[in-house]
């Protein structure tokens, strides 16, 4: 409900992202992964975020006024990653939930976000919760905003964008020994595709 609001408040400012190849969403519980780019990322999946979700983000954010408080109602998973154990400890007890409740989630794998026009490196929590619920990785790429976001100018303007849904990843029968191999597999897909919506690659 929130994240619909979120959307739509997108549009109100000229936010209007186009959704690709939505027909490849799962139906299932999943783990959706996205690139992290800047706060207005969630704006742009608002239409295909699920009923029955959760999403994992920095507990820091809980102290963001009105996000703070959108996060507390839509049960956000919150993790402090300065304190890796206690992080480890709440990707864990998310896992089991999430398992148990049939509830997909969304990560942002890179941790934390970039404007810099390239993916980072992948953090694994996202792909020890997929293996531990054994629930397929769903791999999501926003295009790069560089053309209406200019963070280190502070400029902004509307514009419509692509949110890419690629094929789900399976994780069945997997087990941790190969979350490095999901991780690598996830993380080549959506660079593949990133760099495809910049330009830099042709078709």
């Amino acid at each position: 409900m929130f994240v619909k609001y979120l959307a739509f408040s997108g549009r109100v400012v000229g936010l209007n992202p186009v959704v690709e190849d939505d027909h490849l969403l799962s139906g299932e519980p999943c783990i959706y992964v996205l690139n992290h780019q800047s706060c207005i990322d969630v704006t742009g999946v608002g239409d295909i975020w699920p009923k029955r979700c959760s999403v994992v983000s920095k507990a820091s954010l809980r102290f963001m006024g009105f996000l703070g408080i959108v996060m507390w109602l839509s049960k956000t998973i919150s993790i402090d990653r300065s304190h890796h154990t206690d992080a480890i400890s709440a990707m864990e007890k998310a896992a089991i939930e999430a398992k148990q409740d049939k509830v997909s989630v969304f990560i942002f794998p890179e941790g934390t976000r970039s404007d810099a026009g390239y993916l980072l490196p992948f953090k694994k929590g996202a792909f020890h919760m997929a293996i531990e619920c054994q629930f397929p990785i769903q791999p999501i790429v926003i295009e790069p905003y560089a053309k209406f976001l200019d963070h280190k100018k502070k400029l902004f303007k509307s514009a419509t964008y692509k949110v890419k849904v690629l094929p789900k990843i399976d994780t069945k029968g997997m087990n941790k020994s190969q979350v490095d191999q999901l991780l690598n597999e996830t993380r080549e897909k959506m660079v593949a595709a990133f760099e495809m919506m910049k330009g830099t690659i042709s078709n």
